[in-house]
């Protein structure tokens, strides 16, 4: 595989300790040990703050902008994006990751000594815990965009995901430490990366969909606020992405580059080595879901099917895809693959509505009284599915997939 070229490098002499991008891929955050430098989307510098210094993690709110800061100067600090501080907070020890909600009024902290602590927009404690009573590092953290759930990682081989108000919802021992975790807008997904070279991706009930063992330790992995995909730097040059059913589908080759993000938004890869930083598109990727999903509508349309929803969506979607807007396509496109997948039968002389042969088929059974019993299973089974999505056990991507099993559609 031939190196890719980025779309911009940026050279600013050492290697970043962190690195964060807004979820439009419009502005990143690059920190160093001797200061922050906010980079537009040209990859050219907007402003340095040389006051904050050792910083070990960066987390940009998607809403406001704002970035928290940890410092391994045993600080965390809540930043503006012109540059200036809002607030910083003295902590009992190192900084170690960060992130911050989407209107920017919730901010978790894992420090070296094995707390979790939350902050709200302005600064005040909201609540603290010391996982599992033990002064490990919390490796890593990530805040839902609602700020409704955290998940926390420890080098204590432990992962937690906690509601806003700080009570624990599950904890997980791991098979190793615990480096990094990513998490979808809505905390519907998640996942985490450990030491002994596994990826896991699962649901926010703490089950596990899939996991990926690499031949080498991987050295960043992020998700798009849709969950539609997970990137993995798999190796310093290699960028692979998964789906969300743990498909690898898509991959490039970058420079050398120990840290890295994705652009939440689904569009960027924001890469960083010691020969800079650098600026990748998964736009290639992209446009293979918008062709794939032509096809699928196409072939919906071959078989007599009723598109017409979809390809309003694969239209919007097309739009939003040459406007950049890659969270909108990643919505849409969803969208549309699903109406193909759903769409029903045209009614006409030659093939008869779906709806007549459902209700054939129904009338045909109301004189089994065996078929009456198996309704009354199946309308159990409807009502438990239902019930498992208003309590969250279950995504509303989960429930359609399964409700469609259950009926057989």
């Amino acid at each position: 595989m031939r190196e890719t070229p980025p779309l911009w490098t940026f050279q600013g002499g050492s290697s970043p300790t962190a690195l964060s991008i807004s979820f439009d891929g419009k502005f990143a955050g690059v920190g160093k040990k001797s200061g922050l430098l906010l980079l537009n989307q040209n990859g050219r510098p907007v402003w340095a703050n040389n006051k904050i210094k050792r910083i070990t993690d960066i987390s940009v709110s998607t809403k406001t902008g704002k970035m928290a800061i940890a410092s391994s100067q045993k600080v965390i600090y809540l930043v503006k994006r012109t540059g200036e501080s809002i607030w910083h907070r003295e902590l009992q020890s190192s900084a170690v990751s960060t992130s911050i909600s989407a209107n920017g009024d919730l901010i978790a902290v894992g420090t070296s000594l094995g707390r979790l602590i939350v902050f709200d927009g302005k600064g005040k404690v909201v609540w603290e815990n010391h996982l599992s009573n033990a002064d490990f590092p919390v490796n890593t953290v990530n805040v839902s965009s609602d700020g409704r759930f955290i998940i926390a990682g420890t080098d204590y081989s432990n992962v937690y995901l906690y509601d806003r108000k700080g009570e624990v919802l599950w904890a997980k021992e791991t098979s190793a430490e615990v480096v990094q975790t990513c998490m979808s807008s809505n905390g519907d997904y998640v996942g985490y990366l450990t030491s002994d070279r596994t990826f896991y991706f699962g649901v926010k009930g703490s089950r596990i969909l899939w996991e990926k063992t690499f031949s080498q330790q991987p050295v960043w992995v992020d998700m798009t606020q849709t969950a539609d995909f997970v990137t993995i730097g798999e190796s310093s040059s290699k960028v692979t992405i998964f789906t969300k059913e743990g498909r690898k589908v898509w991959g490039f080759k970058p420079r050398q580059s120990a840290k890295g993000v994705m652009a939440t938004g689904g569009g960027f890869v924001f890469l960083g080595g010691p020969g800079g930083v650098y600026n990748y598109s998964l736009e290639p990727y992209l446009k293979r879901l918008l062709v794939h999903t032509q096809k699928r509508i196409e072939k919906a349309f071959s078989e007599n099917l009723d598109t017409t929803a979809a390809k309003k969506y694969f239209q919007t979607a097309q739009a939003s895809f040459k406007a950049g807007k890659h969270l909108d396509f990643l919505v849409t496109i969803q969208q549309a693959r699903r109406s193909a997948r759903e769409a029903r039968i045209i009614e006409s002389e030659a093939t008869p509505n779906q709806r007549r042969i459902e209700r054939n088929e129904a009338e045909r059974q109301s004189d089994n009284p065996e078929t009456n019993s198996e309704e009354g299973e199946l309308m159990s089974k409807l009502v438990q599915l239902a019930e498992m999505r208003e309590s969250g056990i279950l995504s509303e991507e989960e429930f359609v997939i399964a409700k469609s099993k259950l009926l057989k559609l």
